[in-house]
């Protein structure tokens, strides 16, 4: 048995310690398995969520976030696929837990952080670009599909927690239907 076997093998909370702990390094997965890994903690923490303890939460976050940066070290993914990734998991896991601040993913402000981080553009440039998208070239379509994808499930975290994201997100909110 490989090491990525043995991981799948793992329940939540076993797989959890083991990458929490920062293990295995990052040469030891081939690329394509460090997606695996993140797959393999989204799955699990989305089917777990309801009836993980809650002093597991700080350990699954911190494994969670090790797979990301694995997956990204790894090639797996990039910087965009990772916060994109992040965002849907939040939103998956908030329609069935509450949000907690002290848990980065269960941390609806974190996550928008972590959505402004990575926008390639500002509202108004979007505003701007996405009136006519139709005559832009490929790339500024491309880049305003990006931005659509970042933005989306954001907005869905921002309908779960509104109080916790405070109108961070209205220009996009209003953008967003226009984009490609």
């Amino acid at each position: 048995m490989n090491r990525f076997d043995e991981l799948v093998a793992l329940d939540l909370q076993s797989l959890s310690e083991v990458l929490a702990a920062r293990t295995p390094e990052v040469s030891e997965l081939r690329r394509g398995q460090w997606l695996g890994i993140v797959e393999l903690m989204t799955l699990r923490l989305t089917e777990g969520c309801a009836s993980l303890p809650a002093d597991s939460w700080a350990t699954c976050s911190s494994a969670l976030s090790y797979a990301f940066e694995a997956a990204m070290t790894s090639g797996s993914i990039d910087q965009r696929e990772s916060v994109i990734r992040r965002l849907n998991l939040s939103v998956a896991l908030l329609q069935q837990v509450p949000s907690n601040h002290e848990v980065d993913i269960l941390n609806p402000s974190h996550q928008i952080d972590l959505l402004f981080g990575e926008l390639p553009i500002s509202v108004e440039e979007a505003r701007v670009l996405s009136v006519d998208w139709r005559t832009l070239d490929i790339a500024q379509i491309r880049l305003l599909r990006a931005v659509k994808n970042l933005v989306s499930p954001a907005l869905s975290l921002g309908r779960l927690a509104p109080g916790d994201v405070n109108g961070r997100l209205q220009g996009w909110e209003e953008v967003f239907p226009s984009l490609p």
